[in-house]
């Protein structure tokens, strides 16, 4: 086994925790409850360690009291006393294994879990500012890397070193001469060793590394295959994909060449110090100052010394490795959300649907490093602006709404328009309370929602967002997500109200139909009228529709106009929209721009002020009627 790659077969990263101590500490708290299985498990290794280290003695006893006075009945007494010693080591063995891989697997099993419930906890800043990736890579490789030490590398690293201190006392008992011979060897050794185990680390940390930008141009030229093949780049994607594959091919072949040295440089020891305790205890031996049994055991000790070296020096980076991945899986732990509910916050049960802000301001903080360490947590921070601090597209962390006010009487739809960048997804990513407000208050039936339970205010709640997701598994399923408990009838009437039933009765399996990863089996147009249906189903007395027609065409967003105003019958709602001729109908239109509301009121009453709605309106308006056809089949001028 080389170096670089761990017993449960995984490759080694070259990292190393921040702050082992506290790492292993946290490891400790986590193991508590399986404390009785390692007590157990240590009792297991100190009699495989014991018994093990017996073994050569018997052997040694052999030779002197039975093979050299050729006593047969002595010598059978004691092969069987040998094979039940090596015989109960190895089950010993087994069992300390098996205890600690059936160990290793609840607990990682019970890290996973508690992560992954940890993870839908988190705020939506958390989710805004962290790579899916990266977390995904958190629950499985850095878990997985834990279970692998502790299902195999922890108890053989504990053995071995059991077994190498209680080789080196075994050797000054049997011939303190022959001890002290290995011992002038011994600073050579452990410079060797120490060596070959940096330069694998480095060597590693550099192959992660390459791993990394290799699976990154894959990923995106995989993902981009359509965009590469549309602009005729396959060679300039291969030879990038070239470049970065040889680099990654050099680094492992680097680091494979230095760890797979270090087999043959312990054998080579080993064979060297060998020669020397059979060339001295042979001297001694003539003289009649050792036994030539003792000689024969010691030699065995030589051999049982370097393999626990060996192993040692092989598991180091292993341990390292997984101690990093559990540092890692701690810091996610230890991020606190920054939504929260107050301990005695009481549900929002039934309500009229009534909304009011008043006063709001919102910012965003400058990103901060996402997975502070355990030291500097920076716990009660605000969220950080999205990734790359954008929402809506908007540029640069420092996005605020200053002082925002609006009422929404029960059953009203209230309309937000304004420029991309303006603030419009912030308002009602507010009133869902991804974020909390800097300043002001959010009312919903007079309740501040700070005040309430998220689950219950949610619950209220029917959002279709621009960009639309959807699960794999079925059509049906996808549309039950609003609603878990709803019936079949219900599925099909929700689908109806959204004018997606006809399309979903086309597909081959019906509503039974496979839904591929993220929908991407769908069109976009399809794909949100499933949304809406799911938000239909939920039967909320709030709907946020964000963008919620921008996929679908001209004939298909006729009837979901029509569609959507069955819909917000009797329900409090709010639209988002760039296409102005959307929401000619609601209550009330809010012109957002530069994160203010800078004008209100009817679709008429704006026109009528010749404002930016009305410079917004008109533009739009004369470049739809530049792109209408004109008899004789051209395009309008």
């Amino acid at each position: 086994m080389r170096l670089g790659f761990g017993g449960g077969g995984g490759m080694l990263t070259g990292e190393a925790a921040g702050n082992t101590r506290h790492t292993l500490m946290r490891m400790a708290t986590y193991l508590r409850p399986y404390r009785l299985q390692l007590m157990v498990v240590a009792l297991f290794v100190t009699i495989s360690t014991v018994l093990r280290l017996f073994g050569p003695v018997l052997l040694g006893r052999a030779i002197d009291l039975y093979i050299e006075t050729g006593d047969v009945v002595g010598l059978r007494i004691l092969v069987f006393q040998i094979i039940a010693v090596y015989v109960g080591a190895g089950c010993t063995s087994a069992v300390q294994g098996l205890i600690m891989v059936v160990l290793g697997q609840r607990f990682v099993s019970d890290i996973r879990a508690g992560l992954f419930n940890h993870l839908q906890e988190m705020s939506m800043a958390f989710h805004d500012r962290n790579q899916v990736g990266d977390l995904m890579s958190r629950i499985t490789n850095d878990s997985e890397a834990i279970n692998r030490t502790l299902s195999n590398g922890l108890i053989e690293f504990t053995s071995n070193i059991l077994l190498l201190g209680g080789t080196f006392i075994a050797m000054f008992l049997l011939n303190w001469q022959l001890a002290l011979a290995m011992l002038v060897l011994m600073p050579l050794m452990l410079i060797i060793t120490g060596e070959v185990t940096r330069r694998s680390r480095a060597a590693f940390r550099t192959v992660q590394h390459n791993l990394g930008a290799l699976n990154a141009v894959m990923e995106e030229n995989i993902t981009g295959a359509r965009v590469v093949q549309a602009f005729a780049r396959e060679k300039d994607v291969y030879a990038t994909f070239h470049e970065v594959n040889s680099k990654y091919r050099k680094a492992g072949m680097t680091a494979d060449i230095i760890t797979a040295a270090l087999g043959p440089m312990f054998t080579t020891m080993m064979t060297i110090t060998i020669a020397v305790a059979a060339l001295l205890g042979g001297w001694l031996a003539i003289g009649e100052i050792l036994e030539v049994g003792v000689l024969a055991t010691f030699i065995i000790y030589i051999m049982n010394f370097f393999r626990p070296m060996r192993g040692i020096a092989m598991l180091y980076n292993q341990l390292q490795s997984a101690l990093a991945g559990a540092e890692r899986i701690f810091q996610t732990l230890d991020v606190e959300p920054t939504v929260t509910d107050r301990p005695d916050a009481p549900p929002l049960d039934e309500i009229s649907g009534e909304v009011e802000f008043e006063n709001v301001s919102f910012s965003y903080d400058e990103p901060t490093d996402p997975m502070p360490t355990p030291d500097s947590r920076g716990n009660g921070r605000r969220p950080a602006a999205p990734a790359g601090g954008v929402v809506e597209g908007e540029p640069g962390p420092e996005l605020v709404l200053e002082n925002i006010s609006l009422h929404a009487r029960p059953g009203a739809t209230i309309a937000l328009v304004g420029p991309t960048g303006a603030g419009k997804t912030t308002i009602i990513s507010l009133l869902s309370r991804f974020y909390d407000v800097d300043e002001g208050s959010i009312r919903i039936d007079g309740h501040d929602i700070r005040d309430i339970q998220q689950a219950s205010l949610r619950k209220q709640l029917g959002i279709v967002l621009q960009d639309t997701f959807l699960f794999s598994g079925t059509v049906r399923e996808n549309i039950r997500y609003g609603r878990l408990d709803a019936t079949d009838e219900e599925v099909v009437a929700a689908a109806e109200l959204a004018n997606a039933d006809s399309f979903i009765r086309l597909l081959p399996g019906g509503y039974g139909s496979q839904v591929s990863e993220q929908g991407n089996n769908f069109s976009e147009g399809q794909r949100q009228l499933i949304a809406i249906a799911r938000a239909v189903l939920a039967d909320p007395r709030i709907l946020i529709l964000d963008e919620a027609t921008s996929s679908v065409d001209t004939r298909t967003e006729v009837h979901l106009q029509q569609a959507l105003l069955r819909l917000l019958e009797g329900r409090t709602a709010f639209v988002i929209a760039h296409r102005l001729s959307t929401i000619r109908n609601a209550d009330e239109v809010l012109v957002v721009n530069d994160h203010r509301i800078i004008e209100r009121g009817s679709h008429e009453e704006l026109l009528a002020m010749k404002g930016f709605y009305h410079d917004l309106y008109t533009s739009q308006y004369m470049r739809v009627k530049a792109a209408e056809p004109v008899p004789g089949g051209q395009v309008a001028d």
